[in-house]
């Protein structure tokens, strides 16, 4: 049985805004003021509801029923276009989350073959 390849699913992406606290997570610059500015300005975004402030991201691959995802929390994005740029964490889910679904169908195939 081959793999799946990404043309072969549906990726899909949510996001929504992670519970990990902002503070001491967002930046260790070295420099106390730095990160309190970078933080404050995730908060105020936060306020106004701006989900991609601070975001748990998942990216999740389908294909007949079965399912792979990739998770990541302490995402702060302008918004999802600023994620999904090529060459950034969003590529590096969608392969993590085919994998996850590859390795699911492998053990689902495997299984099936067991009834014989």
């Amino acid at each position: 049985m081959r793999k799946l390849r990404a043309k072969d699913v549906t990726f899909t992406l949510t996001a929504e805004q992670d519970d990990l606290p902002v503070r001491g997570n967002a930046m260790a610059s070295g420099d106390d003021e730095v990160d309190k500015a970078y933080e404050d300005q995730i908060l105020a975004r936060l306020d106004h509801g701006d989900e991609w402030a601070w975001a748990s991201v998942t990216v999740r691959a389908e294909w007949n029923g079965f399912v792979g995802e990739d998770h990541l929390g302490g995402c702060c994005y302008r918004d999802e276009a600023d994620f999904t740029t090529p060459g950034g964490y969003y590529d590096d889910m969608k392969q993590e989350a085919l994998r996850m679904l590859n390795e699911e169908v492998r053990r689902a195939g495997k299984a099936l073959a067991t009834l014989g």
